[in-house]
């Protein structure tokens, strides 16, 4: 899921004024992403809201061994898809009728073809055919599509999508489908990846997957430099002293990584640590991520340009995936999907790396990001296309998707509390422990500020300059808030 980050319902609602601008890689004030069998969720800044989890901990979790574990997505046996109509007050199509479903994940996959071929047996009179589209060209697409009258009936977006797709007047309110359905409890869901799929009271997506920002280290380097691979950096000095420590220029090894195509998002987590915040909640058109918090986060944040490797400042973060699997960069900023693609891609740093909650200075702060399933207004088969995505979210198939199998490993959360509070989801997976008890700490963006992303553009352009040095972090933060404010007033 190369897509990392999570719009906000108002932030993105430029995105549909302008009908481009993002892709589901980032920019916005929100969050991060997947990878292994086509999972891809999102991540998300601007006014935070709490979320009710305890604070992580900060202790370390080893990476994964392989053993499999016992839940029935996990077993490496052919998957087995159980169901039931579950809302029979919704009437089933009395012909047969196709649904369209709009998806960037592998829909070849075992899970997928025995959910498709279960839910069918079920529903008899409804056929689901997949369309496959890009995630890159997801967004763009829709909106010419709903300008043309001829959506797919329902799909699966990236959590930014669904808040602007709604303000476009592209999907269904699922209000009443959800009050019919014995399956769905809205309340069920963790506010923080619920809030993304509604506007107001009227619910427009069904979360499906989600994830939050976390700290990837390699515990072999660690251990090379002195460092005790059980004890991740856990505050703002300790990380500056190991990505110190990790960093041998001679030897093209480094601490961390920064990219400057993405230097306004992984930003966020720094200013919020620091108390600072993006916009002014009484006055979205007034930037203070300027602020002396903000000041400080920025000056902190572009001084860990030096413990990175200067080929990967004009690079993105999935470029960066390559150097860490080898070994050459200690620590990483990322969501859950990077342990998927470390178990998938580059099998031989099994068990040379962990994960933890991000380090934190005056308060733990990170972002997240996730995925929704939606139903397009100009569906033909609204009712049918429903049966669908409320198929997808009973808890059996949730897991499945989201923790996957040994052979199609997956590494999202899935977003429903009753889900993540039960403790047999983390065995043998303690990188999702790392990403759930990093959700103590997820801010969620609240601001009524639909054209941030312009401002999040010249946030990333002035820090990028504060990677190469042409500028202090201090200044590119106090810059870009002037030329922002100016640009959204403009508005």
């Amino acid at each position: 899921m190369r897509k990392e980050r999570s719009l906000v319902w108002a932030v993105t609602a430029l995105l549909v004024v302008m009908s481009l601008v993002l892709t589901a890689c980032g920019g916005q004030p929100t969050a991060t992403a997947t990878e292994p069998s086509g999972q891809e969720p999102t991540e998300a800044p601007a006014e935070p809201t709490d979320v009710a989890t305890e604070a992580p901990t900060g202790e370390a979790t080893e990476a994964p061994t392989g053993e499999a574990t016992e839940d029935p997505a996990a077993t490496g046996e052919p998957v087995v898809i159980t169901g039931e109509n579950y809302s029979p007050d919704i009437p089933e199509p009395a012909e047969p009728v196709t649904v369209t479903w709009a998806t960037w994940i592998n829909t070849e996959s075992p899970f997928w073809q025995a959910t498709i071929a279960a839910f069918e047996e079920v529903h008899p009179n409804i056929t689901i055919e997949v369309q496959s589209v890009p995630n890159e060209e997801m967004f763009d697409k829709f909106l010419t599509q709903i300008a043309a009258g001829n959506p797919p009936d329902t799909a699966y977006v990236s959590d930014w999508m669904t808040g602007a797709l709604a303000q476009n007047d592209g999907l269904v309110p699922l209000n009443d489908y959800i009050a019919k359905s014995n399956i769905i409890d809205v309340d069920d869901y963790v506010p923080a990846y619920l809030e993304p799929s509604r506007a107001g009271d009227v619910q427009y997506g069904l979360p499906f997957a989600g994830e939050t920002t976390m700290l990837f280290y390699r515990t072999d380097r660690f251990e090379e430099v002195g460092l005790d691979p059980n004890h991740p950096p856990e505050t703002w000095e300790e990380f500056r002293e190991y990505a110190e420590k990790l960093t041998d220029t001679a030897n093209a090894k480094y601490g961390f990584a920064v990219f400057a195509p993405e230097s306004a998002f992984y930003f966020y987590p720094w200013l919020w640590q620091a108390g600072g915040d993006q916009l002014n909640p009484d006055d979205p058109n007034d930037v203070i991520w300027d602020s002396p918090e903000g000041q400080k986060a920025a000056d902190f944040y572009a001084s860990l340009a030096q413990y990175s490797p200067p080929d990967l400042l004009n690079a993105t973060s999935w470029d960066g995936r390559v150097p860490f699997a080898n070994g050459d960069i200690g620590m990483y900023m990322a969501g859950t999907w990077f342990a998927g693609t470390l178990m998938t891609e580059f099998p031989d740093a099994t068990g040379l790396w962990a994960a933890a909650p991000l380090p934190q200075d005056q308060r733990c702060a990170t972002t997240i990001a996730g995925d929704h399933l939606v139903i397009f207004k100009a569906s033909k088969n609204p009712d049918a296309a429903f049966k669908w995505i409320e198929w997808l979210s009973s808890p059996q198939n949730m897991v499945a998707y989201n923790l996957g199998n040994p052979n199609e490993p997956g590494t999202l959360l899935p977003p429903k509390q009753s889900l993540l509070d039960d403790a047999s989801l983390y065995e043998n997976r303690p990188y999702l422990q790392a990403s759930k008890d990093s959700m103590g700490c997820a801010y969620v963006p609240t601001a009524d500020q639909p054209n941030y992303f312009m401002a999040e553009e010249i946030l990333n352009e002035y820090l990028g300059q504060a990677f190469y040095g042409e500028i202090s972090g201090a200044e590119a933060v106090q810059q870009a808030a002037e030329e922002a404010e100016a640009a959204l007033q403009e508005q």
